[in-house]
């Protein structure tokens, strides 16, 4: 009976010992993993997030875990409702946009830059941006086939009789490019000329998609002539498609610019490695692979040289603001009116 007790004891302790141990080891890899929200265009296999996940763990000792997002506004529900115990080190996709919601919906931590980073001029004050970091940007405007035989060159020229249901845009209350539209539109004309224009315009168009990739698909299929979309699009079906036949519209407004960001909530687990996962983001060699995977502009100087991205021409664009929400608010409800008004 002893010996048995004996052995019992013995049994215990290791399993004990192992219990503890192997606790240990599943906390220390967990200090060394940093959790990354993005969308799914961004993690997808043909996306940046592979490539920059290798990259960053072939050059530290932590490992990046992707978390999927679909939406901003309920990814930042999530961190909220999660308080302390969310995972989020990351959050990918911000845009200028999205600053003043999610600033007002969680708290964020200021990111500390490594020296010597040079942003592009184009950026302006979303380069000094403490608490949001700029990975990405680019212009917008229309994209075309340079088969189309109507002359577009503002904004007026897209109310021509001629392109009557041919012209696809997004819906600004669930689509970032269909708000950056908006805002154009109120930041290029006057209150009143802006609103007779959107009531033009809600007659004119072939239908407001949800998101950019519905219009995109349209546009795509032929079903519109033109889609709102990124001046690099054009770029994207040369190098993926090797069809030179795409082309982005320059108009005599100052176009619109998207910018992406990279925040660390306050609630972080892997505040320091969190930070140095957007600084290596910053990095020539990731901004390369952002820029050629992403179909974005890079954010720091000389990237895009002797790319395709460099042949670009380089658009008269409007300054880069953070709208308050109010504002936003404001114009998407005329919109959502005009709509109405017109029975759909």
């Amino acid at each position: 009976m002893r010996h048995f007790i004996v052995f019992v004891v013995l049994v215990f302790g290791a399993l004990t010992a192992f219990y503890y141990n192997h606790g240990d080891q599943v906390k220390n890899i967990e200090d060394k993993k940093i959790h990354v929200y993005a969308s799914s265009s961004f993690i997808a296999k043909w996306g940046p997030g592979p490539e920059l996940k290798e990259l960053f763990e072939k050059q530290n000792i932590f490992k990046v875990e992707f978390v999927e997002i679909s939406d901003m506004a309920m990814a930042i529900q999530k961190i909220s409702f999660e308080n302390d115990a969310s995972v989020a080190d990351v959050v990918l996709g911000i845009d200028q946009f999205d600053v003043t919601r999610v600033a007002n919906k969680i708290k964020w931590r200021d990111i500390e830059r490594n020296s010597g980073v040079k942003f592009v001029e184009n950026l302006g004050p979303a380069a000094v941006e403490k608490t949001f970091v700029p990975y990405d940007w680019a212009p917008m405007s229309f994209v075309a086939r340079k088969s189309l035989k109507t002359s577009v060159s503002s904004l007026k020229d897209l109310l021509a009789p001629e392109l009557k249901n041919k012209i696809a845009l997004q819906d600004p209350r669930t689509s970032s490019p269909g708000l950056q539209f908006l805002a154009w539109v109120f930041e290029s004309k006057s209150g009143e000329d802006a609103i007779k224009y959107l009531k033009q315009m809600s007659k004119q168009a072939h239908s407001f998609s949800p998101s950019w990739s519905a219009s995109y698909g349209l546009f795509k299929n032929n079903q519109s002539d033109l889609v709102f979309s990124y001046v690099t699009s054009p770029v994207y079906h040369l190098v993926e498609d090797k069809d030179d036949q795409f082309l982005s519209i320059e108009t005599t407004e100052p176009l619109p610019v998207q910018v992406e960001f990279a925040g660390i909530p306050q609630t972080c687990k892997n505040c320091e490695a969190a930070e140095m996962f957007i600084n290596f983001m910053l990095s020539p060699e990731a901004q390369k692979i952002i820029m050629q995977k992403n179909y974005m502009l890079p954010v720091i100087a000389h990237v895009k040289e002797a790319t395709a991205f460099d042949a670009l021409k380089v658009y008269k664009t409007l300054p880069i603001k953070f709208y308050e929400q109010s504002k936003l608010d404001k114009w998407i409800n005329t919109w959502v009116e005009i709509r109405k008004n017109e029975g759909i």
